[in-house]
């Protein structure tokens, strides 16, 4: 832990010498240096398990050029870690790490005084660490991902702006295996149990701006390359695969309105609203090694999820501001049962509530540093009771220091 923040600490260190020496040089070239560095420590304390250090570190080195009033580009590196903490999304421990290497070129080009066209490119790379004992770049969701996006942005007036978006996105999981397909075939053909992640995403959205209100919708589309669709009866090569492709779905709606009071309250309540759906199913086994399924279960991994945040911030001088910032997060799934402690199926649906309080002090002694001392208290309750591998009911509270850099 120690060893891989001195080196995140050193990259950061590099990249602002790289960031002045661009500076330097600015004004003959009429190139804008960007760099932003943001460094989080801090405690995190379960209710169940040790309690850990925490780090979060995001790096980001960039240059925007403008060769005409009608052309800017955009092209930034970002480093980005994140430590062992509290997580938001099901499925994932504590202890896991990831840490991303994102690279991003953009362009804007008004074209017409109300019409902007925007186009990107960018590649991004994520180590994931389940375990202490993992070395980075071995773990079996490390994925590399490679995409664009082309977006319209339009100006109807003073208030009101669009924006219309279209990206494409390919994820490769180099490490990953199916263990599974593997025990079953005896190993003859590891090949077709490997890249069974690799897929592609297709994302359209729509977005809209009304004076301080925001909207949008995004619907994904993804599309896997070999993982095929688990059946409820045996198939001819002895498998429950059947010929067709893992193809999921998701649709998204998102709200949030701005509201400043007395020139000394600022309130951004936002509101989200999730529905998946997924062609594939779902067979349990008792036992790990075992070829027989005991259940079948179709639709598993289809879900809406309904999320609220009410973010508050207040002015306390020039310098200080006290947040305080509540989310809570349901998801409620459509087929999947909920399990005993024993790891038994039982009646109903599964369904996860969280709630997340965050509260704390920001100090910004000048336009480019922030320092911000927080609070977080944590809360998820489920029906799923089996938590052998993965936590669904806890709470805890977590406490730090965050410093943020930004030129």
């Amino acid at each position: 832990m120690k060893k891989t923040m001195r080196t995140l600490i050193k990259l950061s260190l590099l990249s602002a010498v790289i960031f002045a020496s661009a500076s330097a040089v600015a004004a003959d070239l009429k190139i804008a240096p960007y760099y932003s560095l943001s460094f989080t420590e801090g405690i995190t304390v379960p209710n169940k398990g040790n309690w850990m250090f925490s780090a979060n570190l995001v790096n980001d080195l960039g240059l925007i050029v403008q060769p005409s009033e009608k052309h800017r580009i955009i092209g930034f590196y970002e480093l980005k870690y994140t430590g062992p903490g509290f997580r938001k999304q099901e499925g994932e421990k504590f202890s896991d790490r990831a840490m991303d290497h994102i690279m991003v070129l953009r362009h804007h080009y008004n074209f017409m005084p109300e019409y902007t066209l925007k186009t990107q490119f960018d590649y991004m790379t994520e180590y994931k660490r389940t375990g202490t004992n993992e070395v980075w770049g071995s773990g079996l969701y490390d994925f590399n991902r490679a995409g664009g996006s082309l977006g319209l942005e339009r100006k109807i007036n003073a208030d009101l702006k669009a924006t219309a978006q279209l990206q494409y996105h390919f994820l490769s999981f180099p490490n990953y295996t199916d263990l599974l397909s593997e025990f079953q075939t005896g190993g003859e053909d590891a090949e077709a149990s490997t890249g069974k992640q690799n897929h592609g995403i297709i994302q359209a959205g729509l977005k809209a701006t009304y004076k301080d209100i925001n909207g949008g919708l995004d619907v994904s589309m993804l599309n896997y390359q070999k993982q095929k669709v688990i059946t409820d009866s045996i198939q001819a090569d002895g498998t429950y695969y059947s010929a067709e492709l893992q193809k999921d779905m998701t649709i998204a709606f998102s709200a949030d309105y701005t509201r400043k009071l007395w020139d000394l309250l600022v309130l951004t309540p936002s509101l989200g609203y999730k529905i998946k759906t997924s062609n594939q199913n779902y067979q349990h086994f008792t036992v790990a090694t075992s070829t027989v399924p005991v259940k079948y279960i179709g639709k598993y991994y289809d879900y809406q999820e309904l999320s609220i945040v009410i973010p508050v911030s207040v002015m306390l001088g020039s310098r200080w501001e006290y947040f305080f910032n509540t989310e809570w997060d349901w998801r409620f799934y459509s087929a999947r049962p909920p399990r005993d402690m024993e790891n038994n199926f039982v009646d109903g649906t599964q369904g996860n509530s969280l709630m997340i309080v965050s509260t704390g002090f920001t100090l910004k002694p000048n336009e480019v540093t922030r320092t911000v001392f927080y609070y977080g208290y944590q809360s998820q309750t489920s029906n799923m009771k089996f938590e052998k591998y993965l936590p669904y009911n806890y709470d805890g509270h977590s406490f730090g220091i965050s410093f943020n850099y930004s030129y």
